[in-house]
């Protein structure tokens, strides 16, 4: 079969060029490519290699850089000589360029593909077509749950140019998968290249992890090390920008801030900055801190921003106003200016309020509607009203906070205080806050006379398999409750304090969240009340309480999250008659901060800070405090529910759209779920990958011995355990999510698309009303433009643009692939090779009037492409300059992006080629 000197092409690897047999035993076949220069060995017995042959009339290119026009061909000694009435040139002496990656060149050149391989090829171009124009394209990928508030955040602000956005969603509501969300959409439509994300330093990990097991996106971590090995390499004359190599990066605030650091970070060129716990940025009229100017100083040469924080305005007006200047500073120039825009805009959220309401608008609201949106005031679609005003006077895509007013899904707080007796330690006297509240605090050995650790051992007893965090001040504090459970009553327990490194932390919070072998409870210094997520746990001991009580509810924070399933059990141990005991009661019953997210609860503590400390020393009737408090409390809670900003809440998750969106989501993802896994058994099938079924909605891919391409990068050597099904997906961290937008998928898309795999293929059809041999041609066309991927050109002429079908009786059939008379069956690649060859002459000059034909469709098809872009950007561009002269957050450079992007879309669509992506026959049985 194969001999030393024959010419073979790689079916699996076209652009290799023709290779040159080297050497031939008993079980390999060596093949040397000149064209890269490298040798391939492969197995006799099921080599993807193609004998090369050319016919008379082929025009073929030589070594030497001549061609020679074949007249004659001749063999000897299983070498093939081409003639040309003058000479005899061995099939040796060929170029090895030649690339026979063509459908018709492939076709009558016996590389024919498995039937199966047509019709994969055939589905991965429809599927592409399909996502590219998807409007929500590149938010169904991560594995999370379908959450309407998420989801219509992630998809406003990814709708026009790349966002500057503030996300400030109240605690629990999910800020760090909205920029997840956001990322990996921008990322996967190539809209971004080079992201960094600044984090504070016990959130890292947590990030790392998160963007990887959601949304399959890996940074580089900028540690100490780096930063080592950076310096080293400038002492030794090899200076370079650590930014210079990848493309993502996470960095903490701590490193990030270091003078060499900020200013390799400064002189990168970024598409993105992404910094969590933005209010620990500072800045004032005066000044500002070291982060807030590093954060300052690149995003004023960085497209996209997102800031994230769960405080926008309760840590100060200056601080809410100095994160929107980072965003925009020509729409916030000024401290004053902000001021007084903001007293015009409480009309107007007034205004969005009563709309959303029942009840009849006032007759200043009549004509403050009138003045705003004078188009709308004859209609009577309250609705309409609503979205106009959101849409042309909310805060634009500046501001984004969805709270727990507009947001369902949240468990119920149950709190208990359990009152124990103070031990000696704590009934000293005390003047500083701090040793009233945190007794413990100095004192050798306190755990083994307070009665709150005996308490916490029976606690853990009564819960039985149930996990508890437990949170408290001191680092100090868990360590000895860490060794009194485990040296008195052998329980062992995870550890989290900021005395411990950034591994030792996320290994503590694995240890603790395994449900098989892991600790029971987890021990919290403060640390633990930012960032972190425990929302499988549902049970909270809060060891003391702080004095402070935002941090309170940051605590709580850690449970209470959306998509808890289990109401809250808050266990809070105190002393008797002491100050600790009399703090929870004031909490409890006066500022009721236990029970919900109590927004009162600060501003409370704030203005009576010197009688709750005065009652805390039990020098005021705390029974008054606590009557006062409680009804200053219902009073500004009253206050604050008529002041809520009703715009800002409509304009982060308007219900109606936010329900649609989701829902139109999950059915689609649902659909997905089933096409996907088709999808998957034909390509491992016909790429010799290997699939186990494992139950339980879940598989194993890993590679074959016969695999049809060499490697593929996101599949590991040792394969992967992964689920189509989002539930299990969300359920189990140690398997892979697979959807669509999955690197895996889409690299096999694009495997398929863009090689020649299944761009030739022969098959038959046993019901057929024709005679035996006649044969029907199948072409499918792809509309090829080059432009980047970022333009999503596709949403207007899409891959799949055209397939013709010649019937044996020549009746032309456009687009209508189905109606082929039957499911083409394979057939054996010697018996296809042979129905081609005797069908050749025949079919060859069909093959190339059917392309003419189809070239000439092509201007039909730009142009309708043309007027649904032009239509669509028109609508973009009408509603954008609407917005812009009522809201000044539509910036003229937004409606100027748009206008570049339409202008760019436009030129990509009007030089776009139609070219024949694959051919088949398909022969009547």
């Amino acid at each position: 079969m194969y001999s030393v000197g024959q010419r073979w092409i790689s079916e699996a690897e076209t652009d290799l060029g023709l290779g040159l047999i080297q050497d031939v035993d008993f079980r390999m076949v060596t093949v040397y490519f000149p064209v890269i220069d490298d040798i391939r060995t492969y197995s006799k017995e099921n080599a993807p290699l193609t004998r090369v042959e050319f016919k008379v009339g082929d025009v073929v290119p030589l070594q030497d850089g001549s061609s020679l026009t074949i007249t004659e061909v001749q063999e000897q000694n299983d070498i093939l000589f081409y003639g040309d009435d003058e000479r005899f040139i061995p099939e040796t002496h060929l170029s090895g360029q030649i690339q026979l990656n063509q459908p018709a060149d492939r076709l009558f050149s016996g590389q024919i593909d498995n039937n199966n391989l047509y019709e994969l090829r055939q589905i991965a171009l429809q599927q592409l077509s399909k996502l590219r124009k998807r409007p929500f394209y590149g938010l169904l990928g991560g594995r999370t749950s379908l959450l309407p508030h998420q989801l219509y955040i992630a998809e406003q602000v990814t709708q026009d140019s790349i966002p500057r956005v503030l996300l400030a969603d109240e605690v629990g509501l999910g800020k760090t998968i909205e920029a997840g969300l956001i990322l990996h959409r921008l990322l996967l439509q190539q809209r971004i290249a080079r992201a960094i994300i600044l984090v504070p330093d016990h959130l890292l990990h947590q990030w790392l992890v998160e963007m990887i097991r959601r949304f399959n996106l890996r940074f580089t971590i900028v540690d100490k090390a780096m930063v080592a090995e950076n310096r080293l390499a400038a002492m030794e004359g090899e200076a370079t920008n650590m930014f210079a190599e990848n493309q993502l990066f996470l960095c903490p605030l701590s490193i990030a801030t270091q003078e060499v650091v900020a200013a390799q970070m400064a002189d990168s060129d970024w598409d993105m900055l992404v910094v969590d716990e933005a209010h620990h940025l500072e800045w004032d009229v005066d000044g500002h801190d070291q982060a807030y100017g590093l954060v300052d100083q690149i995003a004023a040469t960085t497209p996209g921003l997102l800031l994230l924080t769960a405080t926008p305005e309760q840590l100060g007006i200056n601080g809410h106003y100095a994160r929107l200047r980072l965003l925009d500073p020509e729409r916030y120039p000024s401290l004053e200016q902000f001021l007084a825009e903001q007293e015009q805009y409480q009309p107007i959220a007034g205004l969005a309020s009563a709309l959303a309401g029942d009840d009849e608008l006032s007759a200043v609201q009549q004509q403050l509607l009138a003045d705003l949106l004078p188009d709308s005031v004859a209609s009577d679609d309250r609705n309409k009203q609503l979205e106009n005003l959101i849409d042309r006077c909310g805060p634009g895509r500046a501001l984004y906070r969805n709270t727990r007013h507009g947001v369902t899904g949240f468990p119920k707080r149950l709190a208990t205080l359990h009152a124990l007796p103070a031990p000696a330690f704590a009934q000293q006297p005390a003047s500083e806050l701090d040793q009233q509240l945190f007794p413990e605090l100095g004192i050798s050995g306190w755990e083994s006379s307070d009665p709150r650790c005996q308490w916490l051992v029976e606690l853990l007893q009564q819960q039985k398999k149930d996990k508890i965090v437990l949170i408290c001040h001191s680092a100090q504090t868990v360590l000895d409750l860490e060794k009194y459970l485990w040296e008195s009553h052998a329980t062992p327990a995870a550890v989290f304090h900021e005395q411990m490194d950034l591994v030792e932390r996320d290994r503590a919070a694995a240890y603790f969240a395994d449900h098989e072998q892991g600790a029971r409870i987890l021990l919290c210094s403060e640390i633990g009340s930012e960032g972190r997520n425990f929302q499988f746990a549902h049970h909270l001991v809060l060891f003391d309480l702080p004095f402070n009580c935002d941090l309170l509810e940051q605590r709580i924070g850690r449970l209470d999250r959306i998509g808890q399933k289990h109401d809250i059990q808050i266990h809070i141990p105190v002393f008797a008659d002491h100050a600790s005991g009399r703090w929870a009661e004031l909490l409890n019953d006066g500022m009721d901060v236990f029970s919900r997210p109590n927004p009162a609860a600060q501003p409370l503590l704030e203005k009576h800070k010197a009688n709750i400390l005065a009652a805390l020393a039990g020098e005021q009737d705390i029974a008054a405090l606590t009557q006062q408090l409680a009804d200053e409390r219902d009073a500004l809670l009253q206050a604050l529910e008529q002041g809520r900003d009703r715009l800002l809440e409509l304009h982060s998750c308007h219900p109606h759209k936010a329900r649609e969106l989701a829902q139109e989501m999950t059915i689609t993802h649902i659909e997905d779920e089933a096409d996907l896994n088709d999808f998957i058994e034909l390509f491992v099938d016909a790429f010799g990958l290997e699939l186990a079924d494992l139950g339980g909605d879940c598989i194993t891919i890993a590679p074959g011995d016969h695999m049809l391409v060499p490697d593929m990068p996101h599949l590991p050597e040792d394969g992967f355990m992964a689920t189509t099904n989002r539930d299990v997906a969300l359920s189990r961290d140690d398997v892979q999510f697979l959807s669509w937008e999955h690197p895996f998928i889409d690299q096999a898309l694009e495997l398929i698309v863009s090689s020649p795999a299944g761009n030739s293929s022969v098959g038959y059809i046993e019901d057929h009303g024709h005679r035996t041999g006649d044969c029907f041609i199948q072409l499918q066309f792809v509309a090829i433009c080059s432009a980047p991927k970022a333009l999503q050109v596709e949403r207007y002429l899409p891959p799949d643009a055209m397939h013709l079908m010649m019937t044996p009786k020549g009746d032309l059939k456009v687009n209508e692939p189905e109606s082929l008379p039957g499911f083409a069956l394979p057939l054996k690649k010697g018996t296809a090779r042979g129905l081609a060859e005797q069908k050749e002459d025949e079919v060859k000059p069909l093959i190339h009037k059917l392309e003419k034909l189809g070239a000439g469709q092509l201007s039909k098809m730009v142009e309708r492409a043309h007027d649904k872009a032009e239509q669509a950007f028109s609508d973009r561009l009408e509603r954008l300059t609407a917005l812009s002269r009522a809201n000044p957050n539509i910036s003229q450079q937004l409606v100027d992006n748009v206008k570049r992007e339409r202008d760019a879309v436009l030129a990509a669509i009007r030089d776009a080629q139609l070219v024949l992506d694959s051919v088949r026959l398909v022969f009547c049985g």
